[in-house]
């Protein structure tokens, strides 16, 4: 019997790996105790070959604790200047409100300046409004040096001073804009390892940003993160180490204070696959073998279906090139 080739359909198939990660068992901490820089060293996560055509990635799931301040150490100075005295105001990291916050300010600009300024927040405006404890006194807040434009209501676009003019009358200035102490308000993912084509409004270009995450816990909660059905391209094919960067909505690095988060990734491979479209009759004449076997006595029945499958295995090992037989 002349050699035949098997004829081959090819498919794409897409193979998915569950990846659990638990910041308690990354292999570096890149920024210690902040949980948000890490690296887990997985050995070949995705490996190379030919028949690889790409990857995809989707965060299936993720618990993530509000274990993070509104105010930290990215955003808690308020540098003030009154008469000659030039002095930054620091605040302790924790979580604040406005009216806890302005009692805050008020007790460390006692500390660094004669006497205790008037700040309150108006709830009806939103808006602080501050004035000096001694009577027509300025106060200057310098912009340059201070990090919580944000949250005071200051565009942190600004540049120079902000001038709250000293009156006999103890009467407060407003700030320009609205209080804000929402905190951190989403968290993005970035990892190298897994950056795809995805764009980001900070840098306006592509970046290694993976997902985001709505945060939805109050102070000291949790927020669960649930995927809905969405994955993004992988640029590299191999993968065997993945780094995890987790970050607020304007790219300030999250410190998590030394609590963990755990999260679960699916990882897709997208792979070419052949199967052979052979129906498993070979050729007549084993059919005809098969037929006659079947009107046999039992025992005579077997030792021709015994004979068929040996003499079908030496004919497949003989006649078929054994790579495109398996595809």
């Amino acid at each position: 019997m002349d050699s035949q080739l098997v004829d081959i359909d090819e498919h794409v198939i897409i193979e998915s790996r569950l990846i659990s990660l638990n910041s308690k068992y990354a292999t570096n901490y890149n920024n210690g105790d902040k949980n948000s820089n890490l690296d887990f060293d997985f050995n070949a996560v995705a490996t190379k070959d030919a028949k690889t055509l790409y990857h995809t990635v989707a965060i299936q799931s993720a618990e993530i604790p509000a274990s993070y301040y509104n105010v930290n150490l990215s955003n808690n100075v308020i540098n003030c200047t009154e008469g000659i005295s030039t002095q930054p105001i620091v605040i302790a990291v924790g979580n604040y409100d406005a009216n806890t916050f302005a009692a805050a300010f008020m007790t460390e600009y006692d500390v660094q300046f004669p006497a205790k300024p008037n700040m309150a927040f108006d709830p009806i405006t939103g808006k602080f409004g501050l004035v000096s404890g001694t009577v027509n006194s300025d106060i200057v807040i310098n912009l340059a040096d201070t990090t919580a434009q944000i949250l005071i209501g200051i565009d942190p676009k600004a540049v120079g001073t902000i001038t709250f003019t000293g009156n006999a009358t103890n009467t407060r200035s407003p700030f320009p804009r609205l209080v804000n102490f929402l905190g951190i308000t989403k968290i993005k993912v970035a990892s190298n390892a897994l950056a795809g084509g995805n764009y980001d409004s900070v840098s306006l270009n592509t970046s290694t940003l993976v997902d985001t995450i709505s945060t939805t816990a109050t102070a000291f909660g949790l927020t669960i993160y649930n995927n809905i059905g969405r994955e993004g391209y992988v640029k590299a094919k191999r993968i065997d180490e993945i780094d995890i960067i987790l970050t607020d909505q304007d790219d300030n690095i999250i410190d998590f204070n030394a609590v963990n988060w755990t999260m679960t990734i699916i990882l897709n491979t997208h792979r070419k696959q052949t199967f052979s479209k052979m129906d498993g009759i070979i050729n007549l004449q084993k059919l005809t073998r098969v037929v006659e076997a079947k009107t046999k006595p039992e025992p005579i029945e077997k030792e021709i279906l015994k004979v068929k499958f040996i003499e079908d295995v030496k004919e497949q090992f003989d006649d078929f090139d054994d790579d495109v037989l398996l595809g």
